[in-house]
């Protein structure tokens, strides 16, 4: 996987083929008494350790994959970057227990990321250039954004012309579980895809769902999308962190396979978010509902 260099408003570099995203085990399995040899597939973990302008910032628990888009669209989501143009550049570096040792990208545990702002650095991150390494460490379980007041979160206007086919809207909750083969090999991912009033533009998946969410809204940043014309379907249930994603990147509708926890659901009545769940075999539940779906 090459090395990420000068990610810009300008240009960004491409990226190779993204690490395996499984890795294999033989194991024992115990059965009605029995034991036997097995083989495990286990989805791969590496870590992003982030520094800010030189700053220790955040450690991040990931799959390794699209790190392209999971960078930005993971500042973007914390706030702190409101556009691409932020990035200086951004530099990946894999990270060894040996110093001695090379390893590539692909197979190190552990990358470091070296963000360059244009600005100054996020308030968020560690005041003290002496920190040896971040303090806070994201783990595939847990979300993070920084908190954002009501004011700073952009309301979105009642649609005047309902443009949403809920037939596409589950024709791409089908092709997400169609996609999903390592999930279903190894029950430790999740999934998610950008949707255009067509179909679905882009796919990805990551141990942590906001993880798969951020690379998303790094996939609209990088690739100059306007989110007012996609949509975002997951696999994962729908915290309000994962709500305020959509809401700050700007999408009208958000989709999940599974449900939504209260919070997301205020969330998305107070600001304006289409907001479904439970996506599948041709029904979906409507949290709330903007004038963004074509219903009868």
């Amino acid at each position: 996987m090459a090395q990420l260099k000068n990610m810009t408003a300008d240009g960004v570099l491409p990226v190779a083929s993204p690490p395996a995203t499984v890795r294999s085990y033989d194991i024992l399995t115990y059965s009605k008494g029995k034991v036997a040899p097995a083989v495990f597939l286990s989805c791969r973990e590496q870590t992003l350790t982030v520094h800010v302008n030189g700053v220790p910032f955040v450690r991040v628990a990931c799959s390794g994959q699209h790190l392209r888009y999971l960078v930005p669209g993971f500042l973007y989501s914390c706030g702190v970057i409101n556009s691409l143009h932020d990035l200086a550049g951004v530099d990946v570096t894999p990270l060894t227990a040996n110093a001695a040792d090379q390893v590539q990208a692909d197979s190190a545990e552990e990358l470091r990321v070296d963000v360059l702002l244009r600005g100054a650095c996020c308030s968020k991150a560690a005041s003290s250039t002496d920190q040896a390494a971040p303090r806070l460490t994201i783990t595939s379980a847990l979300g993070w954004n920084i908190p954002l007041a009501a004011r700073q979160l952009p309301r979105m206007p009642r649609a005047q012309v309902p443009t949403w086919d809920p037939q596409v809207i589950l024709r791409g909750a089908q092709e997400l579980e169609e996609r999903s083969e390592i999930f279903h090999q190894t029950g430790g991912c999740h999934n998610a895809a950008l949707l255009n009033r067509q179909g679905m533009v882009f796919y990805c998946l990551d141990i942590g769902r906001h993880n798969a969410i951020d690379t998303l809204v790094g996939y609209m940043l990088v690739e100059g999308l306007d989110p007012a014309d996609h949509m975002i379907i997951s696999s994962g249930r729908i915290a309000s962190e994962i709500a305020q994603k959509a809401v700050r990147i700007g999408v009208p509708v958000f989709a999940s396979l599974s449900r939504a926890m209260s919070r997301a659901v205020d969330l998305a009545r107070a600001n304006g978010l289409t907001l479904l769940g439970n996506v599948k075999s041709g029904s979906m539940h409507i949290y709330h509902e903007n004038g963004q779906l074509v219903l009868p």
